[in-house]
């Protein structure tokens, strides 16, 4: 679904200037920065201008995912940098997963904070403007900044000083932005304040932590635990225990994005700091454990679906070329969205709710029956192939 709500985004920024989507919260008009502060929607939104494609999204985000190949031969002129670390970050299923999981643009924190730790531990001062780019992925970035400041405040007292002002600032100025766009689009509260209205709800989703922690950790032996960098995702750790939402808590969902540069680079430090001997026994392990998950869990297998009877729910290609080019430049509310792509408004069909929009398409799965009930105010003008049924808005006389 996000796919498709960025995608209009990305048309609407291009078309109109603002950045709304009417895939919003309960079937509104949204602004995305009643959501989440990403600014790096902009420039992403000059390349749709010149490919309008959702496929261009897709290819992008997987240059952003797999850049990071390419970082580690910087760090060290050895041959772990040069081919092993790469090819253990290639294999590592939690950025597949996170790339399957729809369009994200927050993912461009990953080789960001791979770039900003390359200069820090150089001692260069490129690091600010990785510092200060990795910032604008998300709000909640703020927070690892916040502990890895403190965590450095020792060792590089007025960087660390540098680096809490600025998150701290940039934090009241996210929450300010996101309370204000909240206020002009929203009548309910704000949509992730809502995940953590109901702790109970949230401890009872405390199971699937260990799945996190197991896929996220077991390829690197548990080792990364050993490097204090860990405890800059002690926040990410807080706010995932206390959502009562599961993609928070799983290993499956663009949210470990945060996590992925923390939990390499801390156990490349622990194994570079081991004797040779440990070193190479430690890295054959790894890359087997790695190779192995690869093998079964990941896009071979294609089980990689966090709840596969609704998430690999899927459209044929001939069907989805049927619906990305049907009725052009109208207004339609769907029960799938996100295939009828690059248009003004498009809206997610929810029960119960009045719509605006000129036509409703409705896409049957597999043996689902055709009798349920269309909004009242849409009459049946036509099917598709028998599984795609198109509503028209009935005339008032």
């Amino acid at each position: 679904m996000d796919i498709g709500l960025f995608e209009n985004i990305f048309y609407n920024l291009i078309h109109t200037g603002k950045v709304i989507t009417s895939l919003g919260l309960d079937g509104n008009l949204h602004h995305y920065f009643a959501d989440h502060i990403n600014w790096f929607i902009f420039p992403i939104s000059i390349i749709y201008y010149f490919f309008p494609y959702i496929e261009i999204l897709l290819i992008l985000q997987a240059l952003i995912l797999s850049f990071p190949i390419l970082i580690f031969p910087y760090f060290e002129n050895q041959k772990s940098y040069h081919l092993i670390y790469p090819l253990l970050y290639a294999l590592f299923l939690p950025i597949y997963w996170i790339h399957i999981f729809d369009f994200h643009p927050e993912v461009l924190w990953i080789p960001l904070f791979f770039l900003f730790y390359l200069f820090w531990k150089k001692q260069s001062k490129i690091w600010i403007l990785f510092f200060l780019l990795s910032l604008l992925t998300k709000e909640e970035t703020s927070f690892v900044w916040i502990v890895f400041s403190y965590l450095q405040r020792k060792m590089y007292p007025k960087e660390s000083l540098f680096i809490t002002m600025i998150s701290v600032m940039y934090f009241i100025i996210a929450i300010g932005l996101l309370i204000l766009f909240q206020d002009e689009f929203q009548t309910n509260s704000p949509a992730h304040l809502e995940r953590y209205k109901d702790p109970f709800t949230a401890l009872s989703n405390f199971h699937l932590f260990p799945y996190l922690i197991l896929f996220l950790s077991l390829p690197f032996l548990f080792l990364n635990f050993k490097h204090q960098l860990m405890y800059c995702l002690f926040p990410y750790l807080i706010y995932s225990i206390l959502s009562k939402f599961e993609v928070n808590k799983t290993p499956f969902t663009h949210h470990s994005f945060i996590t992925i540069p923390i939990v390499f680079l801390s156990y490349i430090e622990i194994v570079e700091n081991l004797d040779e001997n440990r070193k190479k026994i430690v890295l054959r392990i790894s890359l087997l454990i790695s190779i192995f998950l690869f093998l079964f869990y990941g896009p071979i297998s294609k089980s990689y679906s966090y709840r596969k009877e609704f998430m690999n729910r899927s459209v044929s290609n001939s069907d989805y070329l049927t619906l990305r080019k049907l009725l052009p430049n109208e207004s339609i509310v769907s029960n799938i969205p996100q295939y009828l792509s690059n248009r003004k408004e498009i809206q997610l069909y929810l029960p119960n709710q009045t719509y605006s929009a000129d036509y409703y398409v409705r896409y049957r799965w597999g043996k689902e029956s055709s009798d349920q009930n269309p909004p009242s105010d849409y009459q049946l003008q036509s099917f598709v192939e028998n599984h795609i049924q198109i509503f028209i808005r009935k005339k008032i006389d």
